[in-house]
């Protein structure tokens, strides 16, 4: 029986082993980036779970400095090597990996000793002495990121993703167990703070395990020339892209203090955690996918509409789900002083969908070569939250900064870059909002009907919570399926492309 059970098991990793032509590889990519997604989603949900009940929104603000701190660095001195070398038609970049890691090496040694310097100044910005020493321990996190395999980057030109799932899942139970591990023999900040660097430390590891190819420094100017020209607008993007996503944290924290900004963290980490991660594994895949199809355009739009179909059957349920289960979730499994991140969490769930549907622009955009346009919509953004955000949150405290955000992101940002991706692939705006219609009818149903479980259900949290889930499951399934036998919501078109790969 255990033989039967291997060989089966042996036989379903071959036929998920990334192999074919492109589609056919990038939905075997995509089950695999799903797969490491949901188990990294999975262990980071508990891990959430435990150290809230650990620990407070007053340590977990603490990390978010150091974080904050790394982030703003790391965005700035974003080189987009990866990138460029994934945007490249040639298959074979192996020429440019050891000028690449050179050049990451430099950056994470400089990236480090940055922030042991400005530990004490962050410290002072934001009126916390407590963050310096976690700073300066952090520091260590951009050093290993450094030295990483430059090699790992054909796990994604290439569509390898049972490697990257090895890759991404050795790091999240790592991170996970060390920072439990700690945090119940001594819950502190530095629970979450040992997680992070164990994870580092053991991706950077799994990255020379997983790939065969021993870098040596090494600066050829050419190289260098050519990768860093084509990552000059993702090098402004990400610094547009930090003050976007963590600039929020930073003025919570600036304006509120470390509970507040705990609070906020904790709060955004929880409700976009499936969204989020159905945006990663957009980003990865279908970038690398887009970019094999950029000069094939009756592809290259197929393969966009069928992203966002994907991405909008998944992530619409996941967002509206959270925003009916939140309260009952904060009840049943987290220490009442959470409870005042509830409505926070409702309202950055809306936002975690606008962000999965924007995972679905940006690669395009970088994959035919117009880095730029994504950065440009990034800046008017900032312009949007720049002006709005300190009388929003000075009003209405950490609930009025995640208004700001969203309506943001709901009335400029998404309709632009839907407006502008759509024009690139030269295709349909009826057909983009067909598309979204049905996940969006679909999920209202279900958020009423888990709305009514929540309201009459009487046996306590735990059991009316696995209850709504229960019922959200259900209601959307018989939804969407009502729709596709009365409808043309092309389900079954989807289902067949990946049980097509996985089969074939």
């Amino acid at each position: 029986m255990t033989r039967g059970l291997l060989g089966r098991l042996r036989r379903l990793k071959r036929r998920l082993t990334p192999g074919g032509g492109v589609s056919e590889r990038a939905v075997k990519s995509g089950i695999w980036a799903t797969g490491a997604n949901v188990v990294g989603r999975g262990l980071q949900l508990v891990k959430l779970v435990v150290l809230g009940n650990l620990l407070g929104p007053q340590q977990f603000g603490l990390v978010a400095y150091a974080l904050l701190t790394l982030a703003a660095m790391r965005r700035s001195s974003k080189l987009g090597i990866k990138e460029a070398l994934i945007q490249k038609e040639a298959d074979d970049v192996t020429d440019y990996l050891d000028t690449a890691w050179t050049l990451e090496t430099l950056r994470g040694v400089a990236l480090a000793a940055l922030a042991v310097a400005a530990a004490p100044y962050v410290a002072a910005f934001f009126g916390e002495p407590r963050a310096e020493p976690v700073v300066k321990a952090m520091a260590v996190v951009p050093l290993v990121m450094g030295v990483q395999n430059p090699g790992i980057v054909y796990f994604r030109k290439d569509l390898a993703y049972d490697r990257q799932f090895v890759y991404l899942v050795g790091k999240s139970v790592v991170s996970a167990g060390v920072a439990i591990g700690v945090a119940l023999v001594d819950p502190t900040v530095w629970a979450l703070v040992l997680g992070d660097v164990a994870g580092v430390l053991t991706a950077t590891l799994l990255s020379y395990v997983l790939h065969d190819h021993r870098p040596r420094p090494a600066l050829d100017r050419a190289k260098v020339g050519e990768m860093i020209g084509y990552g000059k607008w993702i090098t402004a993007s990400g610094v547009v892209v930090f003050l976007i996503t963590e600039g929020d944290d930073a003025f919570v924290g600036w304006l509120l203090g470390s509970t507040a900004l705990g609070l906020y963290q904790y709060a955004y980490k929880l409700s976009n955690a499936p969204a989020t991660e159905v945006t990663q594994v957009i980003s990865t895949v279908i970038f690398p996918t887009y970019a094999k199809l950029q000069d094939d355009a009756a592809n290259l739009r197929r393969a966009y509409f069928k992203t966002v179909q994907l991405t909008t059957f998944v992530s619409v349920p996941l967002a509206v789900g959270i925003v009916a289960v939140t309260p009952t979730f904060v009840e049943a499994f987290l220490a009442p002083e959470w409870e005042a991140a509830v409505r926070v969490m409702q309202v950055l769930a809306l936002w975690g969908l606008l962000r999965s549907i924007g995972a679905t622009t940006g690669p395009l955009f970088q994959a035919v070569g117009k880095p730029d346009v994504a950065t440009k919509i990034q800046v008017g953004k900032l312009a949007i939250l720049a002006v709005a955000i300190y009388p929003a949150t000075a009003a209405y405290g950490i609930e009025g900064t995640a208004a700001v955000v969203v309506g943001n992101a709901l009335l400029f940002s998404a309709p632009v870059s839907t407006y502008l991706s759509v024009r690139v692939v030269e295709g349909s705006y009826r057909r983009f909002f067909a598309i979204l219609a049905y996940p969006l009818a679909a999920s209202g149903v279900m958020y009423a009907a888990v709305s009514f479980v929540g309201t009459t259900l009487t046996v306590g949290p735990l059991l009316t919570f696995a209850g709504m889930v229960a019922t959200g499951v259900a209601t959307y399934g018989a939804a969407i399926l009502a729709m596709e036998t009365w409808g043309s919501y092309g389900l079954r078109d989807v289902i067949q492309t990946v049980t097509g790969a996985v089969t074939e």
